[in-house]
Formats: structure tokens, C-alpha cells, sequence
């Protein structure tokens, strides 16, 4: 080795090449370590190199042995490698004619990209994709791979690819080349492409072989991932990272149509380098940080190699002991050792980066230790994420979608180690660039691309402050709020005896356990409680060993609403409370061992297992435990179970008429006198640890406004509120009806829908939970919209949007339970024949009254093809006579009105003994407007015949 000094500064060069730099400071040469252009590593022989470079073939090695791109290797021909033989083994291929080599010569340039699709790949990665789109670029053969969960996804992904390479190479794509896919051939393609002025060729159905360039390229990547994995000994899980990888190691080798050049070169205009390059699945050891250990912890961790982590110049490995994914620059490789990764890890994901060192030292004595990769060094655009933060609280999405990208180091002072898990809750993902621009798009909600999760990605909480784990909460700025939640939960688990600490037996297996967390709001969205509950993870329960029947019944809406209705007409005094902990009064017939809770471990006994004495949260049996425990202090008391709901529960005596509904664990009591529903709470204490909530003002969402002037409103205010913040539509202009009159929705065609680009199935899940509880004028509308979720479009997505515009507008009304037309029960049924126009069903709507109050509504196609309207008027009659006759059995129950026949007016005439039926004309009809859009002054008094009011 000699040094070159000029002036204060120093380069180091070993055969004339430089391998380091530094600065002279006295007597004294300080080099930069974190500087490398060589990897500082014993040179590895060809089988090395082969197996480096994911078994590339050995004439493309040769090559670039004597190219001198490896130096210290041997130039070897027809060497037998046992795991390319068994993995690369293909079909002799026909000779191909000169016409055929003549027509490939034709367009080949880089702005000419060739695309395919490779899966659906089973088992799925460990992030959940089972597709992957590779974008290959005609003149260089520089490759593309986008992981992806569904097809669907390829226009997302050709998007991102086209802006990452026009930033990082200035080259501006022409020509898209694909088979004839729907993912290839949709709205969004075909919109994006004009706008960009980007032709598309297709191939002839069934004529692969003219989409040949990326047929091959998968095939080539393919056969590396299989390769590699193969030989790593990596669970086939983890086919996405060896995938990249393979990506990785293309761009770097030169090709049959580029010998002198790979194509990392021709696109950046850059010799790549190499002498980073590892065995995949290779063994190493990854430094930790002195900030993570204590004096006498080991320095390194044991892991497996995965691929590179290129922003942030290191690798990406796999921890041996835990699972989770690290990324770190201080790496030492075993390569000759072929790692015995278990496959049957439960291998969790997390986000560990180590923070850049920018401190001076003399280069490293350890020939293992590998140089960084620098930022403009193999970038294969491959899908990688970061965590999204997000300081405060937030109910309603963020309204961009972020670019992808790897993660990017620490700020300044942040520890060398952050580990972020997986989160599994709904929301917006956030992506950034993985190319040299930092730039991050912003777009509106109607490109919204819920579905196209990245590399890794982590997905937003609903909730800002929430935390998702235990280890999160360690970090969580509302720690001690959290802490005493869970030491509050870990004192009822103790007072209800839920388990006791035992040895298991052999041939028993635990069963899993984990926090979970809540923060419990108001209905103005103030936090009122941090709630940490213990749950077991049920999911790891053996059927006929850990539990037998599961079924809990809970409420349905309309007895409650029947309850409601009851309680106005007859002054009843409602209140409601709340069962603590309620699941562990249930008591658990199976033998069921659980394993001790994370933060609360017997310092005494670590290893003993947790023998469940009470059904905890999460385990199968757990509701059906509690409902059982409930009913029968009920029964005891002298209540009874209603038969049509048996979460129903009615005590009548000369004195007192008293009914308990019961959802889950929340109690809603209903009674002539406050001294009959203290008598009824004293009860409940004497078994059960209840909550007092006082009058029922609030309960499953909805909130309950009484005034005691014999009226009692139910609306869902506040959460329609939230949804119209959480959907950007709080500012919108006023929508007096909640669809078009002058429009029918129908199902798109497969080739000529949009991609599901839009959160569409969470909003119509939304719609549907308020149109069933308290918002009847919109079921119609909503069960359209619900038509659509599997296929749907922009229209589609215009249409939910409009019923949600509506529900702001009109969100000051509410269900109205007043004693007018005290003890009648009447319905309403209308059907509108054939109003499907895509299959022609008729639909159903039906709408029933209680002391002049809707009880119960509902709107659905009917189940066959009426072949005239009679037939279909029939049909949707036999649906509310099913209901009706469920009413009357609720009311008998009850002991209230069911003596009298059940009137059910309809637009035909009908002679029935068990109901009695009278005719309506069309314009009387109150149920018309469950069967089709009305427009607004029909719409209007179709409100008005449902008693609703503001």
C-alpha cells in the first residue's frame, strides 16, 4: 500500500486504486471510515462469486473476470452447481429464425419498456403480496420489480416507475409493452399513458412469446430467487426480498445484448460496484449499538443476509433470534456458511435502523467488514417503506398518498437501534421515493390507492396517540397514562382469579397473548379514558381441545328501537351501565394454558404458563362464557328471555314493568320508577363490577336525546360529523337527496373498470352501519351503492360520496319516538319490479311503525327474478310478514299490543287471516322510497312519513 499526502489531506491506494481518504492533523493520519470505494475482504474464489451474484451463469462470470470487474477469481467452464441444476432446469428451446432475431432488433431503445406480471406466488410474502410487476427497459435490460398485493395494482405501480426514472436517468418512457391483461388494459392505464403521451402495445391473446423480452426476464429472476432460496434455506415466505435482490444483481451484470456494460451503466451513466455484493442468506453478524446493551451484552447480533438497503448504504438482514428485519452498515459475513434459518419462524417485520456514523478512525483491521453502498450505486426502484408518525390525534385519513421509498436514517441524536412493529390497523399508508429525488407527491382523495400497500409498509393508526403494542407504549408519549391502564387491567384479572401459574404438561401447547388498546372518546371526540385490555390470541385455538360451541347472541337494532318506542309512548325511565372486565365472570370448561403477559412476567417464574380459570378476552368460548353467566343472574332475578331476542329481557309484576337489553356487556334499563332501576343495579353489583353511565344518552354510537314531554330522538350526529371530516366532504355544498333520480348505477366490465383506486368499501360500510341504526331515508341508496364493491368506478364512488354530502346536510335528523297512534303496529311494503338492470331482480322495502315511530326498515333485492310485477309485489310481502310476525312475537313478549291484527299497507289488494291488509296508491306510499331514488319534494315527504325530525 503507498499514501499520497497534499497538504492536509491523505488518500490511501492499494495497487494504484484508492481505498481510502483522510486528513492530516500533526504527526497524525486520521482516515475516514466511513468511506470505501473496495470491500475490505479477502478476494473470494469463483464458486463464491457464483453464488454471490445469485448463481449467475458462469460465462457471464468469466466475462467479468476478465473484464476485471472481479479480481481474484479463476476463469472456470462447465463447474457443476447441484442447486442451479435443481432449480434452473427448463424445456430445450426451438431454434429461433433470422426473421425473428430481425424483428427484435426493431425499437430498441430505453424509452420502449417491456412489462409482465409474475403470480399469483404461493405462500405469500411476509408483507402479504402475491403478485410482483417487472418493468423491463428494451435497450439496457435494466429491471423494475414492484411488489404487489392483487393485479389490480400494475397502473399504481407503472405511475410510480415512470416518474422514478425519468427523475433519476432524465429517460422519458414512449412505448409500454405488455400482454393483454385487464391490469394492463383499464381506465387508469389508459388515461395515465395519454396524458404522457405513451403508446401501449399489446400482445394477441394467448401469444406470449410476443411479450418475450419479459417473459425471459422473469424467468431469469425467478430462477435466482429460486436459486438463492434454495441454497439460504429461508422459508419460501421470503421470495419478495430474494426477488429484489435478483433485481439488484441483473442491473449490475452485463447481458447477451450489452457484454461491455451492464445495465445499471447504460441507464446512470456509472461503473456499479460490486465488492459489497453477498450471498443471500448468508450468515453475519450485526453490530448493536453500545446505546442497546449493557457492559458485558454481546456487541453483535447473529443474522441472516437479505439484500441491500441502498439509501442508507447497508444491508438488510434478518435477525436470527427474533424475526424482525435490521438494517445495518457494521456487518461481518460468514458467506462459506449456509444458514439454517427455521421455517417455521412466526416472523414478525420490523423497521430497525442503524444511524450513519460520521465519526474519523483508522481503517478497520477486520477483513470482513464490507464498504458502504453509496446512494448512486445499484438503484433498483424496488418498493420499500418507512413508518408514518403522527404527533397528534387524527380521526379522519390523511388526504395524500405518499411516494415509496426505503427507510431513511435517524435524525441527529437518535439512537442507533429504532424499532418500529408492524401495525395492523385501517388507513392511509405512506410511501417515499426510492430514487435520488426526495420530492414526495401529493394527491387528492380521489386518487386515493388504499389498496396498493408497499414493501414493508406500515400502515396509520385511526387514532394518532393510540398505540398498538407494548413495546410502542414504552416509547408512547402517553406512557403513564397507558401503564396505568394496563396495571388497572392487571388488578381485575387478579381479583376475578383468572389464572393461576402452573407447569404445563408435555404435549400441551400455550396459547398466545397480547395488549391491546383503546382510547375512549365522547361523542364531541374528547378523550375520556386509556383503556389497555389483555387478549389472548384466540386465532392459535384447536377446535375440540380449546373450546367447543362459541356462539354469543347480542341485540338486534330493531329490538332496541321496539325498547325505544316502548319507553316514549309509556314514560319509562332509561338508563344504562357497563360491565367491567365482564368477559372474565365467564368461567372456562376447557383446560387452556396461556403464556404470561408482556411487561407483567413473574420475576419468580418466567417460564410457568398461565392456567385460565375465566374466559379472557380473545379466546373462543370467552362471549358465549359471559352471555350464559349474564342471562342466568337475569333468569334468577325473576327476569325473562324474550324467544325472538334472546337478549331481551322482561320482568312484569303488578308494580313494576321492567326491560333489559343487553349488548354484550352494555345494559340498556328500561323501568317504570328510578327506584325499580336501583333495584336492579344493587342486583347487578351483588355479582358484577358495573359502571353507573346515568341516563341513557349515548350508547353504540348513537346518541338518545329524551325530553320528557313523551319523545325521545335518536341520531348519529357527531359521528356523521367525523365521517364528512374523515372523507373531506365537511365544506361541501348542501345535497337534499341522498341519490340521482335521473340515474341508475350498473355493474362495470371487467376490461373498462377503473382499478380500485378508492377507499369505496370503507365508506359504504360506514353508510351502511348509519342507514341500519338511524338513518332509514338512506337504505335504498346505500344498498345500491353496496351492489358494487367487489367491481366499481369513479360513478360508484361519485354516488357514496353524494349519500354522505347528504347525511351532513340532513345530519341534524333523527328518529323520532313519540306516543302518537299509541298501540298500533303498522307496515308499509312497496317492491319495484326488475329495478336491477343488471339482473334484473326486483327489490324490497319495507318499513314498520310503533306508536307511530319506525322500529324496523329495510331495502334489498329480492332473491330470484320475479317474471311480472304481482309476483314481485308478492314476494317482497312474504318479507314483511316474516317481520311482522317477528314483531308481534318481540311485543307479545313484551306484553305490549299484540292483540290486534298487524295492519301492513300495500299497492295491491290482498285477502290474508293472519294479516290484515289494506291499499295504498303509489303517492301514499311511505315504503317507496326503500325501493328507488326519489327526487327531492317525493323525497321530501317520504321523511316526513317516516316521522323524522330535526
Amino acid at each position: 500500500m503507498t499514501v499520497e499526502i497534499k497538504r492536509n489531506e491523505c488518500v490511501v491506494k492499494r495497487g494504484g486504486t484508492p481505498v481510502a481518504t483522510g486528513r492530516k492533523q500533526g504527526f497524525l493520519l486520521y482516515l475516514n471510515a466511513d468511506y470505501g470505494t473496495e470491500c475490505h475482504m479477502a478476494e473470494g474464489d469463483t464458486e463464491l462469486w457464483h453464488r454471490r451474484l445469485g448463481h449467475v451463469s458462469y460465462g457471464t462470470l468469466n466475462a467479468m473476470v476478465k473484464d476485471g470487474r472481479i479480481k481474484g477469481a479463476t476463469m472456470k467452464t462447465n463447474v457443476a452447481c447441484d442447486v442451479c441444476a435443481t432449480s434452473k432446469q427448463v424445456r430445450k428451446s426451438f431454434k429461433t429464425s433470422e426473421e425473428d432475431a430481425e424483428t427484435r432488433e426493431i425499437s430498441r431503445s430505453d424509452v420502449v419498456v417491456c412489462s409482465d406480471v409474475l403470480g399469483p406466488i404461493t405462500p405469500a410474502s411476509k408483507s402479504g403480496f402475491s403478485y410482483a410487476v417487472t418493468f423491463i427497459m428494451m435497450k439496457s435490460r435494466y429491471v423494475t420489480v414492484y411488489p404487489l398485493q392483487k393485479k389490480s395494482d400494475v397502473a399504481s405501480a407503472f405511475k410510480r416507475f415512470y416518474q422514478d426514472i425519468k427523475t433519476a436517468s432524465g429517460t422519458k418512457i414512449k412505448v409500454l409493452r405488455s400482454y393483454n391483461g385487464g391490469e394492463y388494459r383499464n381506465e387508469t392505464m389508459n388515461s395515465f399513458c395519454k396524458a404522457k403521451f405513451i403508446k401501449q402495445e399489446f400482445t394477441v391473446p394467448y401469444n406470449p412469446e410476443q411479450n418475450g423480452m419479459a417473459e425471459r426476464m422473469n424467468r431469469t429472476l425467478v430462477e435466482m430467487t429460486r436459486c438463492m432460496l434454495k441454497e439460504s434455506c429461508l422459508d419460501k415466505s421470503y421470495w419478495c426480498e430474494a426477488l429484489m435482490t435478483a433485481a439488484d444483481i441483473r442491473n449490475i451484470l452485463p447481458n447477451a445484448s450489452n457484454k461491455s456494460s451492464s445495465p445499471h451503466e447504460m441507464v446512470f451513466k456509472k461503473v456499479p460496484r460490486i465488492d459489497h455484493m453477498r450471498v443471500f442468506g448468508a450468515q453475519c453478524y450485526a453490530h448493536v449499538a453500545k446505546e442497546k446493551r449493557k457492559k458485558l451484552d454481546d456487541s453483535g447480533v447473529r443474522c441472516f443476509f437479505l439484500g441491500y438497503a441502498k439509501d442508507q448504504k447497508s444491508y438488510r438482514l434478518l435477525n436470527a433470534d427474533d424475526g424482525s428485519i435490521v438494517i445495518s452498515r457494521s456487518v461481518m459475513f460468514a458467506e462459506h456458511s449456509v444458514s439454517k434459518a427455521s421455517k417455521s419462524r412466526d416472523t414478525r417485520v420490523f423497521d430497525v435502523i442503524e444511524e450513519e456514523e460520521s465519526v474519523e478512525a483508522s481503517l478497520p483491521d477486520d477483513e470482513d467488514i464490507p464498504a458502504p453502498v453509496t446512494e448512486e450505486e445499484l438503484r433498483t426502484p424496488t418498493l420499500r417503506a418507512q413508518n408514518s408518525s403522527h404527533p397528534g390525534p387524527s380521526d379522519r385519513p390523511s388526504d395524500t398518498i405518499p411516494t415509496r421509498a426505503s427507510s431513511t436514517p435517524g435524525r441527529n441524536g437518535e439512537e442507533e437501534w429504532m424499532v418500529r412493529p408492524v401495525r395492523k390497523k385501517r388507513g392511509v399508508v405512506r410511501y417515499e421515493q426510492e430514487f435520488p429525488s426526495h420530492r414526495r407527491g401529493r394527491f387528492n382523495l380521489d386518487d386515493y390507492e388504499g389498496d396498493f400497500d408497499s414493501f414493508y409498509c406500515f400502515s396509520a393508526e385511526e387514532d394518532g396517540e393510540q398505540a398498538s403494542s407494548y413495546q410502542e407504549v414504552m416509547k408512547s408519549s402517553y406512557k403513564e397514562q397507558w401503564l396505568q391502564a394496563m396495571k388497572s387491567e392487571m388488578k381485575s384479572l387478579e381479583e376475578h382469579s383468572t389464572w393461576k401459574l402452573v407447569d404445563m404438561p408435555p404435549g400441551k401447547k400455550a396459547v398466545g397473548c397480547k395488549w391491546v388498546f383503546k382510547i375512549k372518546r365522547d361523542p364531541s371526540g374528547k378523550i375520556i379514558k386509556f383503556k389497555a385490555r389483555l387478549v389472548a390470541k384466540g386465532f392459535t385455538q384447536r377446535p375440540g381441545i380449546d373450546y367447543n360451541e362459541t356462539f354469543a347472541p347480542v341485540a338486534r337494532k330493531e329490538s332496541i328501537n321496539t325498547v325505544l318506542a316502548i319507553a316514549a309512548a309509556e314514560d319509562l325511565e332509561a338508563e344504562n351501565v357497563d360491565v367491567d372486565t365482564a368477559f372474565l365472570y365467564g368461567e372456562v370448561e376447557e383446560e387452556i394454558y396461556e403464556d404470561q403477559p408482556d411487561g407483567f412476567e413473574d420475576e419468580r417464574s418466567p417460564k410457568k404458563k398461565c392456567l385460565l380459570q375465566k374466559a379472557l378476552y380473545g379466546t373462543k368460548q370467552a362471549a358465549r362464557q359471559w352471555n350464559n353467566k349474564l342471562s342466568q343472574h337475569l333468569v334468577d332475578q325473576g327476569f325473562k328471555s324474550s324467544t325472538a331476542d334472546p337478549c331481551v329481557f322482561v320482568r312484569v309484576t303488578r308494580e313494576e314493568y321492567s326491560i333489559i337489553v343487553i349488548y354484550v356487556d352494555d345494559l340498556m334499563i328500561f323501568c317504570k320508577t328510578k327506584e325499580h332501576i336501583a333495584s336492579i343495579k344493587n342486583s347487578l353489583m351483588e355479582d358484577f363490577s358495573i359502571k353507573d353511565l346515568g341516563d341513557l344518552k349515548y350508547c353504540l354510537g348513537i346518541e338518545i336525546h329524551r325530553k320528557r314531554d313523551g319523545t325521545i330522538k335518536m341520531n348519529q350526529k357527531s359521528y356523521i360529523k367525523r365521517l364528512s371530516e374523515k372523507f373531506g366532504v365537511e365544506n361541501c355544498k348542501d345535497v337534499h337527496t341522498p341519490a340521482d333520480s335521473n340515474s341508475k348505477l350498473i355493474k362495470m366490465g371487467q376490461e373498462e373498470a377503473f382499478v380500485p383506486k378508492y377507499p369505496y368499501r370503507e365508506l359504504v360500510g360506514a353508510l351502511m352501519y348509519i342507514a341500519t341504526c338511524t338513518r332509514p331515508d338512506i337504505a335504498h341508496a346505500v344498498g345500491e351503492v353496496a351492489k358494487f364493491c367487489e367491481l366499481y368506478d369513479k360513478s360508484h364512488w361519485t354516488a357514496a360520496k353524494r349519500i354522505l354530502k347528504y347525511l351532513k346536510t340532513t345530519q341534524d335528523l333523527s328518529i323520532v319516538f313519540s306516543d302518537i297512534n299509541k298501540g298500533e303496529l303498522i307496515g308499509f311494503v312497496d317492491a319495484n319490479w326488475a329495478g336491477d338492470l343488471d339482473t334484473r331482480r326486483s327489490t324490497t322495502g319495507y318499513v314498520f311503525f310503533l306508536n307511530g315511530s319506525a322500529i324496523s326498515w329495510n331495502s334489498k333485492r329480492q332473491p330470484t327474478v320475479a317474471t311480472s310485477s304481482t309476483e314481485a309485489e308478492y314476494m317482497s310481502l312474504y318479507s314483511a310478514t316474516q317481520e311482522a310476525i317477528w314483531l308481534r312475537g318481540l311485543l307479545k313478549d313484551l306484553n305490549y299490543c299484540a292483540k290486534n291484527a298487524t295492519t301492513i299497507f300495500k299497492t295491491i289488494k290482498v285477502a290474508s287471516a293472519v294479516i290484515a291488509l289494506e291499499f295504498k296508491p303509489t303517492e301514499e306510499m311511505v315504503a317507496d322510497g326503500f325501493t328507488k331514488a326519489l327526487p327531492r319534494d317525493k323525497h321530501s315527504k317520504f321523511i316526513t312519513g317516516l316521522c323524522m325530525a330535526v
